[in-house]
This record gives C-alpha cells, structure tokens and sequence, in this order.
C-alpha cells in the first residue's frame, strides 16, 4: 500500500508525531516505540520487535498485538510505514529525524514517553538517549579542538558552556570548560566554574566533586595560564592530537590545487600515517561551497562484493533524505540489492546490462545530490575497498567526466602498493586518462620534523631532531606517536628517543593503550576484532556487557585517542591492538568467535562471518558461511571472488575432515572460472 503523499516524516526527537502533507498526528506509545526501535536499529526480527514491545506476554499473544498495531498505523498513515513479514524495517519513503548527528538544541528521543508498557524497551530507550549525549559529546570536543586552532576561544568557551547546560552533572564537561577559562587567561572564571560544579553535585546528589576534578581545580588555580589547552585527554596537549596540516606537504598542496583548478580528481598515495586522510579533508575545508561526502573502506570489506557501498550509499541517502525521497522507482529497485529497507530488491544478475543498470542506479543517487549543489567525494583508505563497488564507482565518477551540468569533484587516498590487482589497474587507467592526478606524499625531512615538534610545543636539541626524523622516517604519525609516548613520560632527550628507537610502532602504540583501565582494554579489543562498521551495541554483545555499562570504558577510549566515536581514531592503533591479542591466542580465538555468532545473528556478510569463525578455529562454521559467500558473490556477477570463495570453503571443509564437501566446492571453484573464461574470450 502507497500514501497519498510523497512522503512520511516521523518525528522521534521530543514528542512524536507523524507527519503528513499537511497536518501531524501524534503517536501513541507503542506506535512510537517500534518506529523509534526500527530507525535507530535497522531491520529487527518481527518476533524480537513482538517481545520488546508486550514482554510480559505469551508469545503468540504479543505477535497478534503487533500484527494489531501495524494495521492501526496504516490506517493512520494512509500507508504502511512498516514492512517485511519475518524481519521489519521501515518503508521506503518513511524519514526520521535520527538520520542527523546530535545537536545541543536536540530534544529527548521520545521526549515524555510513558515507557510503564515494557521495562526492555525503557532501557532500550535509556541507553540511546545516553548514546546520544555521548556522541555529541565527542563532536563538541572535535569542534572545540578545532576552534582553539584556529585561535576563537570565544566560540569555544560558548560551546564547553552549552555542553555544561546540556548535561550539568558531567565533570567532564565541567573539567573542560575549566580549561578553556584558563587558557583564555581567566583563571577566576575558571574558578567559578568549579564552584557551579561543586554546588550542582552536592545540590543534586548530596556528593562533592571527584578527586580528579579537584585536583585539577587545585593545578589551575595555582598555575600561570599556559599557552595550550588540555581538550579532551587529560595528559595529551590539544597541539599534539591535532597538529598543522601542511607542515611538509606544501608541494603536495600546491598539485592538489592543480588538479583541483582543471576539474580533475587527485590521489593522495603514500604509507600509513603520512597524512593522507588529514590532507584530504582540510582540503576540502577550504572550499566550503562544496558539500563534504567522505565514503570510507574498512578493513574487512574485500570479504564481501558491494560491503562499501552497501555502507556508503546508506550514508549518503540518510545525510541527504529529499534525494532518497525523490529516486525514481527503478533506481529504488536497483540499490534495494545494497540496501533492503528501500524495498524489494530484483533477482541475481544475469548479464552485463543488468550489471550496468545497477550502476547507474548509484550514479542517479550521486547526481541528484550534485544537482543540489557542489559536491566533493572523499574515498579514504581505497585500499580496503572491495573490487565490485571499486569497479562500480569508476564507472559512476566516468559518467560524470567532462559534465558541465553538475558540480562534483573527488579525491582518493590509498596507501602505497595496497591496492588490489583490479583497483590498481582501474587507477592506472584514470591516471592516464587524466581524470584523476596521483599525488605522493613526500616523508618529512629533518627541517619538516622539527617545525611540526615546533607546533605541538615540544622543544628539543637538534640532536633529539635528527633521532627523532631517523627513528620515524619522516612518518608524520610515527613522528606524533613518539612525541606522546615521550611527553607522557615527561622526557624528551636524546636518549629517551634512542631507547624509543629500538621498537616498533605498535610497540609504543602497546604501551601507551597499557595505560588503559582493564573495562577499556576489553572495549578496544572487542572493537579490534569487529574492527570494521562496529556499534557500540556490537561491542557490548560481544563481551556481555549492559551497553550503558560500556558508556564509561568508550569515553575513556575517546579521551585517550583511542577512538572517535564508533571507529578507531588511527587504523594503526586497531593493527597495534590486535598484534597484542594475537599474543593471547586463546582469548583471540573466543572474541573472534563471539563476533561471529553476533554477526550471524545480525545478518552481516557472509564472507566477514566466515572470516571470523576460521580465526576463531572453527573451519566447519566457516566453510558454511565462504559456500554461502561464494553463492551470494555468483548472484552478483563478481566470478573472481566467487572462486576466491568456493577456494576458501574447499579448505575449510578439507580442515574440517569433509573430503566431500570440499572436492564439490572445488568442483564448484573450476565451474566459476571456466564461466570467467567464457566471459573474457
């Protein structure tokens, strides 16, 4: 059933309603409850919904209530706003207002909801008002970092401030704001501040502040205002979390603004940690009459064809909802293959020219946000991507080659020699072409070193310089990560950094996570075996854990630069955590087998689930999940990484003791490369 409008609003944020051309209508508790559930979770099992919403009730008694319920919101809607039979997801055409970050003008998700029907769903609802809160939290401090960079103090202390009222009995916030009076040079402001703290714990709670927040009071108010703020990690120097960017790369700036000038892409090439991702998006920062898209690979998403689409195009139709509202009906089609909530998707592939529509069903959702203004693509960490939607966005970012009608630029960042066989010769065709500009980023040298120790305002004899640029190799990551290791140990001589220079980056990278608590190590290692696309609610599975019991640990791990919101801060601190755990085998083994079992249950890839059951030493589980990979991967017309796949399953099911078994999934290997053959010749 369609509505009679061309779309449906649901307002989640404060009192909810639903929102029709012209009028709204409020929405009852339940109602409101399950619209709510299925936005923030995407598509949840029918029975699960059933039970969270009427938990104290014989199973078969909840499913007639919600089947009751569903038919009292097509009724009101005119529409039906929920889909599926076994699994529920929104319908096409239904709108949240979940889909845009947190704001400090937000109201309460559910705001005045009586939530007496299911104590399930009242700590459901709990634990997403506090996540929330969290991830606002982080992006204030981002944005603070920023501010103080850029020397608008003012615009930070109004920021730390609307923090504090938002949430008046967190000391972090409070700690912040201290900091920021402080640095300004107001030391009795900062003062005051404590005091609002003070009388606001012991008004509230009956408890005085944290030793640690009056520890800091007491440093403050003693100290000369320095020249740089603690934001955010409590031991780390603002000027070392985030330091200038073009400290070494004005070179690489200068092509870039080339490339930019005659409308063609760029690359940034070069290893981890020289900066590629930082250059990028500052980049584009200073064309702020472009909209940012910055679509990401993760590690894990070569396991499965279209994982980064799948991922990226989600994203995009969720940050701009009148483009998804506005997608004519084959192009819905088409990507409901990537994304089920958009409604029914067609059958496999079968040739080239259903291939080729499926394409140009991503381009059709790409020009119509470039239709609504410029438009700079940002694809960081290439070298995760998966080949099919690597060979899919070629072909959308050719269509868009040399068309005047529509604003849209791109920018690439990989690392050196990472890309597979099929994206490096795709690269190279771009390259010569001129569509696109690689770009190599140069290591620092011994003058580039010491201005960026200069700007994190770490000073050092041209000795510690030189130590420092040989042991880093003009690696602008290994450079700060040395820095913070050393800073945090309050030395920075000469023989500090040649007691450094003996280890690796993971090694300093080890010892600086070892000063983590014990709840936050586990976080970071659960988050590292997920490690692509993970949620906090996915962490907490994995370890057993109250998701408001992780709340804690997770902001530990944001202070520290461990992570920035759900994802590592680095990709090299995830590698660096996962070296650790593979010296714990045992303990390696079980979380990649838990995060198997919760990604099966959550209906992920079948390549990354069976990823995860062979490291966790389980080849039965995962010659299953690579046989149902290999199958989803022929139904995609991607033969290669079938192959790849029926290979995989034929050595786990050989692992496992079942000859069977595995000499039909390498009959079933040959079988797809004679249909590549027969497509080449």
């Amino acid at each position: 059933m369609t509505w009679d409008t061309d779309e449906v609003i649901v307002r989640l944020l404060g009192a909810p309603q639903l929102r029709l051309k012209p009028a709204a209508r409020s929405l009852d508790a339940r109602p409101a409850a399950l619209l709510a559930y299925l936005a923030a979770e995407g598509p949840r099992d029918r029975a699960a919904c059933a039970e969270l919403l009427w938990p104290n009730t014989p199973h078969a008694t909840a499913r007639n209530n919600l089947v009751q319920l569903l038919r009292r919101l097509t009724r009101v809607a005119g529409g039906d706003l929920v889909v599926g039979q076994r699994t529920l997801f929104l319908a096409p055409g239904v709108y949240t207002d979940l889909s845009a970050p947190p704001t400090p003008d937000d109201p309460d998700l559910l705001s005045g909801l009586d939530t007496d029907f299911s104590a399930p769903f009242d700590d459901w609802l709990r634990v997403q008002r506090e996540a929330r809160q969290v991830q606002w939290a982080a992006r204030v401090a981002q944005d603070i970092a920023t501010l103080i960079e850029r020397g608008d103090l003012a615009q930070a202390l109004a920021l730390a401030e609307r923090r504090v009222e938002r949430d008046p009995l967190d000391e972090d916030a409070y700690g912040l704001l201290m900091r920021l009076h402080h640095l300004s040079g107001n030391r009795a402001a900062a003062m005051q501040v404590y005091g609002r703290l003070r009388s606001t714990l012991q008004l509230e709670l009956g408890m005085e502040p944290s030793p640690e927040a009056a520890r800091l009071a007491r440093d403050l108010g003693t100290q000369e205002p320095p020249t740089t703020a603690l934001v955010g990690a409590a031991d780390i120097p603002l000027s070392l979390l985030r330091p200038p960017v073009l400290l070494g790369q004005e070179d690489a700036w200068a092509q870039m603004e080339a490339g930019w000038t005659a409308g063609a892409g760029v690359a940034l090439i070069g290893p981890s940690g020289s900066g590629k991702s930082r250059l990028a998006v500052d980049f584009a920062r200073v064309h702020p009459e472009f909209h940012v898209l910055l679509l990401q690979g993760r590690p894990g998403d070569q396991n499965a064809a279209y994982t980064t689409h799948a991922r990226t195009y989600r994203q995009t139709l969720n940050a701009f909802p009148e483009v998804a509202a506005a997608l004519p009906d084959w192009a819905r089609t088409e990507l409901a293959r990537l994304i089920p909530e958009l409604g029914p998707a067609p059958g496999p592939l079968t040739s080239e020219q259903e291939k080729l529509r499926f394409y140009d069903a991503k381009y059709e959702v790409l020009r119509q946000v470039a239709a609504r203004g410029p438009v700079v693509l940002i694809s960081d960490d290439l070298h995760f991507m998966d080949d099919a939607s690597i060979e899919a966005g070629a072909y959308v970012y050719a269509k868009f080659w040399g068309n005047s009608q529509v604003s849209l630029r791109s920018m690439f960042c990989y690392r050196e020699g990472a890309l597979s066989t099929v994206t490096e010769t795709l690269s190279r065709q771009m390259y010569e072409s001129g569509m696109v500009r690689p770009i190599h980023l140069a290591p620092l040298n011994t003058q580039a070193t010491e201005a960026l120790l200069q700007a994190a305002q770490i000073t050092g004899s041209e000795d510690v310089i030189r130590e420092v640029q040989r042991f880093a190799d003009g690696n602008p990551q290994l450079t700060l990560e040395l820095a913070k290791y050393l800073h945090e140990r309050g030395t920075f001589d000469v023989a500090a950094v040649r007691e450094a220079a003996g280890r690796t980056l993971g090694s300093l990278l080890s010892e600086r996570l070892a000063q983590l608590s014990s709840e936050a190590r586990q976080a970071a290692q659960a988050a590292a075996v997920l490690r692509n696309d993970f949620t906090l609610e996915q962490v907490a599975e994995v370890l057993d854990w109250n998701v408001m019991g992780l709340l804690g640990a997770w902001e530990e791990l944001e202070r520290a630069q461990v992570v920035r919101g759900e994802r590592f801060a680095h990709d090299l601190i995830a590698q660096a955590m996962e070296q650790d755990l593979q010296r714990m085998p045992v303990v390696y083994a079980l979380l990649h087998r838990k995060v198997a079992s919760v990604l099966g249950a959550q209906g992920a890839a079948a390549a990354r689930i069976a990823a995860h059951w062979q490291a966790g030493g389980q080849p039965a589980q995962a010659a299953l999940w690579w046989e149902r990979a290999a199958q989803q991967a022929e139904n995609s017309r991607q033969l290669t990484d079938a192959c790849a796949q029926y290979a995989s399953a034929a050595a786990a099911f050989q692992a496992s003791g079942d000859t069977n078994r595995a000499r039909e999934m390498t009959h079933q290997r040959d079988r797809a490369a004679s249909l590549i053959a027969l497509r080449s010749a």
